[in-house]
């Protein structure tokens, strides 16, 4: 190859290399008198005598610059404003007040979202379903009960402590089927019985929420007491009756039943999301243990929870 030839290559390589240099700068030129700078107010326009004014209530004003033009760095447009915070600022260069305005603006609108979602409603207003599935429970003496899935209801109040942390309370009530087997006398005697119980039960939660923003997973803890009314009679039945000055004598019946109650405490975790700064649904699964008396240890009931909350 000639020497020729080599040149040439190293000219078309070094072309589009110093090619951008060749192009004027998006900042040159700033400095040079631009032909708008030659604008002059005009005066207004006469009317000729005998003409009718023109309406201009209407007429659009531009309002007066009270505040002083953006420091700009040498050779730098008006499309390349100077960047907040840089040495040239903190020095001591003047800053007009509505760019300090736009700098707040810009500023609110980088905010994380939870802060956005933090509207100083502390307390909660809790109403949900709870789903609890099939739990088996052994008792002493060899009897044994299934309590068949039900959904009952709850209601409860909540109050957020920090963004963080929140405490509340929750009533809960469900009527559930079951099916037992009795341990007889005689050993190997079994009794099957069947029915439905009702169960109430109030329990205070401590809850922490990793973050916060919209979706809030959380983990919870609580403790409370249960209450269980087996419907199974205990007596024979009575009957009371009374005077009513409007309908007269009124009779009704009742009868005692087989009721247990005990200490009550539960962990969980699910998930919570924040739909607006007033409404939010939380949904979680929850493990419960009951010290129910006779109990072959401690049952544990689990739980599936859907919640509303409501803030104010």
């Amino acid at each position: 190859m000639s020497k020729r030839a080599v040149r040439m290559a190293w000219l078309a390589a070094a072309l589009p290399l110093g090619g951008c240099g060749l192009l004027p700068d998006a900042s040159s030129g700033c400095t040079d008198a631009q032909p708008f700078q030659a604008a002059q107010q005009m005066e207004s326009l006469r009317v000729p005598a005998g003409a009718d004014l023109p309406d201009t209530r209407n007429a659009l004003r531009i309002p007066a610059m009270p505040t002083p033009e953006l420091p700009r760095a040498p050779g730098s447009c008006l499309e390349h404003p100077p960047a907040f915070g840089t040495g040239s600022l903190a020095s001591g260069s003047a800053v007009s007040p509505s760019s300090t305005t736009a700098g707040a603006g810009s500023t609110e609108a980088s905010l994380p979202q939870d802060l956005a979602m933090d509207d100083g409603r502390p307390w909660q207003v809790r109403l949900g379903a709870n789903y609890q599935p099939t739990t088996d429970v052994d008792f002493d003496g060899g009897s044994t009960v299934e309590f068949n899935s039900s959904t009952g209801f709850l209601v409860g109040l909540g109050y957020e402590l920090s963004r963080h942390l929140e405490v509340g309370a929750n009533f809960t009530y469900d009527n559930r089927d079951y099916e037992a087997s009795l341990a007889g006398d005689v050993a190997g005697e079994r009794f099957p019985v069947e029915g439905d119980l009702e169960t109430m039960g109030v329990m205070f939660d401590l809850s922490y929420y990793f973050l916060t923003g919209r979706i809030r997973p959380f983990i919870t803890t609580g403790a409370g007491w249960n209450f269980v009314d087996t419907n199974i009679p205990t007596a024979p039945p009575q009957v009371g009756c009374w005077w009513n000055p409007w309908y007269g004598y009124i009779c009704e019946g009742f009868q005692d039943t087989k009721s247990v109650d005990g200490f009550a405490y539960q962990v969980g975790a699910g998930v919570r999301y924040q739909v607006n700064p007033k409404f939010s649904v939380s949904g979680s699964y929850k493990m419960n243990w009951v010290d129910f008396p006779k109990a072959d240890g401690t049952p544990t009931f689990d739980a599936i929870q859907l919640i509303l909350n409501w803030g104010f």
